[in-house]
């Protein structure tokens, strides 16, 4: 079971661009008198649930993703912007990426290309919490307040399946819209950690403009 699902492939892929090793991530601040936590859900997991669907409902955000252990002791760095409803521009170590609905205008040596996506691989940055489903038999502990760049919010922890070695948290600010979610497991023995910061939430400012003149669209074989 899947408890963040794997993000698309494209964008993996581009996430090969290594980054100098640093070390593992401080944990987040508590929240203090300045930024009071937000109120304690009386049921955990109805609060990350609400979550994602208002997650969902968002027209904009911008989102910064963090791996440790692509590879042992290596970190990568990518960010992204998501206008409503199928745009996001995917700024990786391999340089800016640009997504408008099923298609992946890939930027390489100096050359684009249009790439077919299949369809729905990009739902996920739209709904990264896990279904009902995937919640009905695991436990969801309410671990208490945290600031997230001055936003007061309420950490979650959800424990995956007995000896996967996987967790996930999410910080849910005042407004029941996830700040940040970090999930801990484990890929062929080798220890990772992906944490997602969302912040610019409804931001009418932002804009992912279509990319210049492309080549006409190619099959993956093909690049």
């Amino acid at each position: 079971m899947r408890l963040l699902p794997c993000f698309p492939l494209a964008l993996a892929a581009l996430l090969a661009g290594c980054e100098q090793p640093t070390p593992p991530p401080a944990s987040v601040p508590l929240a203090d008198a300045q930024h009071p936590a937000a109120a304690p859900a009386a049921d955990p997991a109805a609060a990350v649930l609400e979550a994602s669907r208002r997650f969902a409902g968002l027209r904009s955000f911008h989102a910064e993703m963090t791996l440790h252990g692509a590879q042992a002791g290596q970190v990568v760095r990518s960010g992204m912007d998501f206008v409503a409803p199928d745009r996001y521009r995917l700024d990786t170590p391999a340089g800016v990426q640009t997504i408008i609905g099923d298609t992946f205008f890939l930027q390489a040596e100096g050359r684009m290309q249009q790439v077919p996506l299949p369809a729905g691989t990009l739902e996920q940055w739209r709904s990264p919490l896990p279904s009902e489903a995937s919640l009905q038999d695991l436990r969801v502990d309410d671990r208490g307040p945290a600031d997230i760049d001055g936003t007061a919010t309420r950490v979650y922890r959800i424990d995956g399946p007995a000896g996967s070695g996987e967790t996930l948290q999410y910080w849910i600010g005042g407004d029941g819209l996830p700040r940040q979610i970090q999930r801990d497991g484990f890929n062929k023995q080798q220890p990772y950690r992906i944490t997602l910061r969302y912040s610019r939430l409804n931001d009418p400012t932002m804009q992912v403009p279509p990319p210049g003149d492309a080549i006409p669209s190619v099959l993956n074989g093909d690049l």
